[in-house]
């Protein structure tokens, strides 16, 4: 009786505790007025969207809504961390996402170092192939199929390095989002001294 009574209650906290925690987790929205056209708001600096639960409607100016200018209507592909400070660096705003030249970006990507690593991957093989061969008015698509292979965070075993302006692998390398850098994978951020070391 005495181990039912305690387990009832142990079960009831553990319950209590997760509603508490989902209600503090759906509790995170921006409350924007103007449209997010800051960027103090909530969202953006989770670096992530706001979506319809947030106050700041239909005018929203939030970057991070408006990617399918990089990766296409059809794909709700993340960003991969890298890009995610790349775009906070330079963009104010998503008029500003506009003023990219995505084909500039693709031949820098294609021109960096190693590039060529990429000819061993499958998928890569058969954007190639494509790309060699590809029509006027199917180059933006595949252009962006290209960022959705390197630049999300949805993609292959690559991406590519804003830090280092070159191909990184997933595997070997990543991006620490506190330091803002890409790192080797034997480094971590320590919390201690608030730096990444090895």
């Amino acid at each position: 009786m005495l181990s039912e009574e305690y387990s009832n209650k142990t079960e009831q906290r553990k319950t209590n505790k997760k509603s508490n925690y989902e209600k503090k987790k759906k509790t995170k929205k921006c409350n924007c007025r103007s449209g997010c056209s800051k960027r103090s708001c909530y969202c953006y600096k989770s670096n992530r969207g706001c979506d319809s639960s947030c106050g700041c409607g239909s005018s929203c100016q939030n970057l991070f809504n408006h990617l399918d200018y990089f990766f296409g209507e059809d794909s709700k592909c993340t960003a991969h961390p890298c890009f995610v400070d790349w775009l906070v660096k330079n963009v104010k705003n998503a008029d500003g996402l506009k003023k990219i030249d995505r084909e500039a970006l693709q031949q820098k990507i294609m021109s960096c170092g190693r590039f060529s690593e990429l000819s061993d991957d499958e998928d890569f093989q058969k954007w190639s192939k494509k790309w060699n061969r590809i029509e006027a008015n199917e180059k933006l698509g595949h252009i962006q199929k290209f960022f959705r292979m390197l630049l999300s965070d949805d993609a292959t075993m690559h991406y590519y390095s804003f830090c280092n302006d070159d191909l990184a692998e997933d595997d070997c390398d990543w991006h620490c989002t506190i330091c803002k850098t890409c790192r080797d994978w034997r480094e971590w951020h320590c919390d201690g001294c608030n730096k990444c070391m090895y």
